[in-house]
């Protein structure tokens, strides 16, 4: 293919993909968002996960048109239901509008207890385009995991909260079920701190040749609460974090007290250090048995990665103004839930 073979200056020292990385950055991706959405439901650590083999070199599909709602979610009260149903569904394509919305995400409560998780990527796009998405093998090793075939198989566990008994994932719990699942059954090493606002871990992914450290710092959450249908038998509740990832060799990590935010510098071997947020949205939907109990619940889940500006990467920095604001890597799934205990 003549169009793979061209690849523009900018992107010639391999800034976002490489193919022996690919599998594991895909596997780590989809445990930070499952973990930011299994405090909103199980989704993108940057998960060690096998991708198939795909061949380089694919045609680069046309950009995605963005949608008149793009820059704005304007039609939307913020103090109303229905925004992150609209970020969903019209796939809009704009930062997240709101802020640091709860001290957690609180579930209903028929959450409680542990469950069984099968969760299937249904579509992969590319807002920005392919070389941004990670280039020509990046994105279509992503691709390939669409379908039932590479679904996410893993345990997850909601419990009453210290204060006041509302129901909160179980963070520590999640992020080890999913690492396990995602990036084998030792993956993790170590869990240091699990709050709702930073989760810290010590990784150890199959087949990897150093041991990293996986930082998720939430930014920004909302949730909404929707009262039970009773004509249709439904039970409602639509939830999303934004989480920045920051994730680095064991060997170079330096701890900080202060849970810096500020950019890294760029790594060595001529690669830049994208930062990056993920807004992970969750859009849950139960019905009751006939005797009132919840046995399962479905999810549709959507995961948007923005790129950030870099203070000391003028590549970096670049590849932000490139982007202009938009995502760029959106994946979709279908999430299940089957209650366990």
């Amino acid at each position: 293919n003549a169009r793979s073979k061209v690849t523009p200056p900018l992107f010639q020292k391999n800034i976002i993909s490489d193919r022996h990385n690919t599998s594991r950055r895909s596997a780590l991706f989809r445990t930070i968002t499952t973990t930011a959405g299994a405090a909103v439901s199980a989704s993108n650590l940057l998960l060690w996960r096998p991708s198939p083999s795909v061949a380089a070199g694919p045609p680069t599909p046309p950009p995605m048109v963005l949608p008149k709602n793009a820059m704005y979610d304007s039609a939307y009260d913020m103090n109303s239901n229905g925004l992150l149903e609209s970020r969903v569904t019209e796939n809009v394509l704009s930062p997240p509008p709101y802020g640091m919305e709860g001290n957690d995400i609180f579930y209903p409560s028929y959450f409680q207890g542990v469950w069984s998780v099968n969760s299937v990527t249904t579509a992969i796009k590319a807002p920005c385009g392919v070389q941004l998405f990670g280039g020509n093998y990046t994105y279509n090793s992503a691709l390939q995991t669409i379908g039932p075939d590479y679904a996410l198989n893993y345990k997850c566990r909601f419990i009453p909260s210290s204060a006041g008994g509302k129901i909160i994932a179980d963070r520590e719990y999640n992020i080890r079920e999913i690492a396990k699942a995602a990036m084998g059954s030792n993956s993790v090493v170590d869990i240091p701190l699990a709050t709702p606002n930073k989760l810290s871990c010590l990784l150890s992914p199959m087949g990897a040749s150093s041991m990293m450290v996986a930082e998720i710092l939430t930014l920004a959450r909302r949730q909404e609460n929707f009262p039970d249908d009773e004509k249709a038998n439904t039970k409602i509740f639509h939830c999303a974090e934004v989480v920045r990832q920051i994730v680095s060799p064991v060997d170079s990590y330096k701890a900080t007290s202060s849970g810096s935010l500020n950019s890294p510098p760029p790594s060595s071997g001529g690669r830049t250090t994208l930062l990056k947020e993920i807004e992970t949205a969750s859009l849950y939907e139960a019905t009751p048995t006939k005797s009132g109990d919840v046995t399962e619940i479905r999810c549709r889940q959507r995961t948007a990665t923005f790129l950030l500006p870099s203070q000391t990467d003028p590549l970096a920095y670049q590849l932000w103004q490139m982007s202009r604001g938009r995502p760029i890597d959106v994946r979709f799934f279908d999430v299940v839930y089957t209650k366990q205990v």
